[in-house]
């Protein structure tokens, strides 16, 4: 990975870090890229599963003649499509950790930490009680299992849904329940063919979104 700071290592960083290290080329993504690695984040994707995606998908255009260097993430979305495929079947197993990958989660979690001191701050106690869970949700983040990248979203994402507890706990019963009404109206009904996860993970997005503009601090989408 590059000298990058702390805080400019999220999702999009990751991936693009990773990108262009494979590609040995370039210095950003271009707009149409952004958007797709924006949309891989939104759907809950995670990077470890884009970043093996893109390894394989170089290695098969490498194994063409003449081999083709990948000009664009987009040119390797399918590849990163049938990773997510067989990462939720289950067929994807311990598969060794792309090169960097180590410090890219090591950095993700820093800044996770960075955020929630920062956070913690708060003079409303229900939020510091998020906070803290979350934070012990960090330090938990070697009982995951996977490669690095995965055991750090693993934990980040547990480290949200701490923090997303304790502020619902603390809405009143009709706030809470005019909040859960929004969600699934904003999700929409669940499309035939959606996986239940896919629709359930669609549903904390939204939540989260909702959540940051009620202006509580969550990791997804941050680091």
């Amino acid at each position: 990975m590059s000298d990058l700071p702390l805080d400019a290592l999220d999702y999009q960083a990751v991936v693009a870090e990773y990108f262009l290290a494979l590609r040995g080329a370039g210095l950003l993504l271009s707009p149409l890229d952004q958007d797709l690695v924006s949309e891989w984040e939104r759907r809950g994707v995670p990077v470890p599963v884009v970043c093996r995606g893109l390894r394989r998908g170089v290695e098969r255009l490498a194994e063409e003649r003449p081999p083709r260097p990948p000009r664009s993430v987009r040119a390797l979305r399918f590849a990163v499509e049938d990773e997510w495929r067989a990462y939720q079947s289950g067929r994807v197993g311990e598969a060794p950790a792309p090169p960097g990958e180590a410090d890219a989660a090591r950095a993700r979690l820093e800044r996770a930490r960075a955020l929630l001191e920062e956070a913690g701050r708060t003079p409303d106690p229900a939020r510091c009680e998020g906070y803290r869970a979350a934070w012990r949700a960090l330090a938990a983040e070697g009982a995951h299992p996977g490669t690095p990248l995965e055991r750090a979203e693993a934990a980040i994402g547990a480290a949200d849904r701490r923090i997303l507890s304790a502020w619902l706990r603390s809405l009143p019963r009709a706030e809470r329940a005019g909040l859960g009404r929004r969600v699934r109206l904003l999700s929409g009904a669940r499309a035939r063919g959606t996986r239940p996860a896919a629709h359930r993970a669609a549903l904390r997005t939204h939540l989260l979104d909702l959540a940051r503009s009620a202006g509580l601090t969550c990791l997804r989408g941050s680091v």
